[in-house]
């Protein structure tokens, strides 16, 4: 087995070590934004900045890898396609305008629950699909639709959202917000990274590819630290508040992961397209959602996306932990699920 590059070794220690790390960004910057709030204040421009620096640095990374080629299998597939849409862009709004309102009271930090689970699926869902071994070239046209679908749905979600609770959402800064840190990065993504394969060769490419990860990755730990950096007096006052968007979190990963494993399970999905669906409808992509946030809004708002990773990554590391349960769920009597095809020729020697 060919030996793991040192680029590929360090995406899967950052995802692996995820939530660590995003908990440890959260202190420091908690930290030094209350030790030093005078310092914070005088130079707010100054971390402002620094903060629309990280949102591209974590941004651009990921739309120069977003794969847009399976989108016609995607169309082909339109029961799983309509699944995961409606759970991107059904289930998630609908479970965070309802936890929202029984753990948060703050509107702002309502609005920042509601954006987190509003955005689609992340790339980073593949990967977990892959580990689950799961339909992968399924999981990828799902993200592929989804994220592009999600491009003239979360204006128009975060505009009904605004006008049922009353707050100021502006449109136009919202899809300007939409332009500047998803359809420009995304064309000019797509462009470079044709150019890059042309240049280097699709082999070179992919062996540097798994550094865009890594920067995405880094880049929220970045915008993770200004945003706790910037508004530590803010979460100390309404600690009470930062406290149920935890809740909110823990409750959602629950239930959504049994919902989706239940529900499947009793569409009579198998086990390989199953998963090619949970992970796409549940790892939601909060880097886009803290960049939309941030900008359109304020980085108060910014603060449930912010935190939800950390919760994100424990529930579905646990559940590809339960891989060889889930899959005997599904039917599949060995523990063994690497290949599809080993369980469809045990299911033709037994007819």
């Amino acid at each position: 087995m060919e030996e793991k590059s040192k680029l590929v070794k360090l995406r899967e220690h950052l995802d692996k070590f995820l939530a660590v790390y995003v908990v440890i960004w959260i202190i420091i910057g908690y930290l030094l934004g209350i030790t030093y709030p005078g310092w914070v204040k005088a130079n707010s421009t100054l971390i402002n900045e620094l903060m629309m620096a990280s949102i591209f640095i974590m941004i651009f990374p990921m739309m120069l890898m977003l794969n847009l080629s399976g989108l016609v299998k995607a169309f082909k597939s339109w029961k799983m396609l309509l699944i995961v849409l409606l759970m991107n862009f059904g289930w998630g709004p609908l479970m965070a305008v309802l936890l929202g309102n029984i753990f948060v009271s703050d509107p702002l930090l309502r609005l920042g629950i509601f954006l987190a689970w509003l955005v689609p699926c992340s790339s980073m869902s593949i990967g977990y699909v892959g580990l689950m071994r799961g339909n992968i070239e399924a999981a990828t046209a799902l993200v592929a639709i989804t994220f592009i679908v999600g491009i003239p749905v979360i204006p128009l979600f975060a505009g009904w959202y605004g006008s049922i609770y009353h707050l100021s959402v502006s449109m136009t800064l919202l899809i300007i917000t939409i332009i500047e840190i998803i359809i420009v990065p995304l064309i000019v993504g797509l462009a470079l990274h044709q150019y890059m394969v042309k240049k280097m060769g699709m082999e070179k490419f992919r062996k540097i590819s798994p550094l865009f990860p890594s920067i995405t990755t880094l880049g929220m730990f970045m915008i993770v630290f200004f945003i706790f950096l910037g508004h530590a007096v803010l979460v100390t006052i309404h600690f009470s508040q930062v406290i149920g968007v935890f809740y909110t979190a823990m409750v959602y990963g629950t239930i959504s992961l049994i919902f989706m494993t239940f529900l499947l399970k009793y569409l009579k999905f198998d086990y390989w397209d199953s998963m090619a669906m949970i992970f796409p409808s549940i790892g939601k992509n909060e880097a886009t959602a803290i960049a939309i946030a941030a900008t359109a809004f304020s980085p108060f708002v910014a603060i449930p996306p912010a935190i939800f990773p950390i919760f994100q990554i424990v529930f579905l590391i646990t559940y590809i932990k339960l891989r060889p349960r889930i899959a005997h769920f599904y039917g599949i009597k060995t523990r063994d699920v690497e290949f599809k095809e080993i369980h469809m020729q045990t299911l033709q020697g037994a007819k």
